[in-house]
């Protein structure tokens, strides 16, 4: 049976996106994490998001090294990787590759990142926080068997509040923009839920003052109407936990 999450991908793509994650599964080093996947996989096999886009993959590395180690990690014979730079892009805050991934005639996109090293810390420094994946699906009169550490999307969801770049689409109000919607996929999911409330305040002081988190949380809310968001109330209980009343 497949899980539900695979029917937000299109059908094309449904096959090669098991495929990746399987041999991913394999490529990841489970006592010493080598890389997580982060970004949007983790929202939609965790349930957060519903609906179909042109999805890729985003995996997150301790360092360069576990990068370098990873692209010379023997892969099977059927499985062609191609890069879309000439090498590895560094900028201020983030190095990437970007890549793409195929079995057959279907590419995936899978980006390789690597952030300053607090960054991967802030994300896997307790393990059993994790989202640990684990599923045999059955796809076509075939197992795919896929076992992998993902990001908590608690940790989504700090990291994109306490980001530079959603810092800066807040600024422009910039209405499509990704990371925004993503932080409000997991705020209606989670409003409701002490636990998260009290994970979040504790964890967003790996990167800053719960004060300052909590007014950037509050003004990202606050934008909600007119970047086309009606649905994104603010109750009063949100209000007080975020300083506001």
């Amino acid at each position: 049976m497949s899980p539900e999450w695979i029917n937000y991908v299109s059908k094309k793509r449904q096959k090669v996106l098991l495929q990746i994650l399987e041999e991913l599964s394999l490529l990841q080093d489970k006592k010493e994490l080598n890389f997580i996947i982060i970004g949007a996989l983790p929202l939609l096999i965790n349930g957060y998001l519903n609906y179909k886009v042109y999805w890729d993959i985003d995996l997150l590395f301790k360092d360069r090294q576990s990068l370098q180690e990873f692209i010379s990690e023997p892969k099977p014979d059927s499985l062609r990787i191609v890069d879309y730079d000439e090498h590895l892009m560094v900028n201020k805050n983030i190095s990437s590759l970007h890549t793409a991934w195929s079995f057959n005639k279907t590419w995936f996109n899978v980006d390789y990142i690597i952030k300053e090293r607090r960054y991967f810390e802030f994300y896997t420094w307790k393990k059993e926080n994790l989202k640990f994946y684990r599923e045999s699906v059955l796809f076509n009169n075939r197992e795919f068997r896929i076992d992998i550490y993902l990001a908590n999307p608690w940790d989504i969801i700090i990291d994109k509040i306490t980001s530079p770049r959603t810092a800066r689409d807040i600024e422009l109000k910039v209405e499509f923009s990704v990371d925004i919607r993503h932080i409000f996929a997991i705020y209606q999911k989670e409003k409701n839920n002490e636990k998260f409330w009290r994970y979040v305040f504790r964890k967003a002081a790996f990167f800053e003052k719960e004060q300052t988190f909590k007014k950037k949380f509050f003004k990202i809310l606050s934008l909600a109407p007119e970047l086309g968001y009606e649905q994104i109330k603010i109750s009063d209980e949100v209000l007080k936990k975020l300083g506001q009343k």
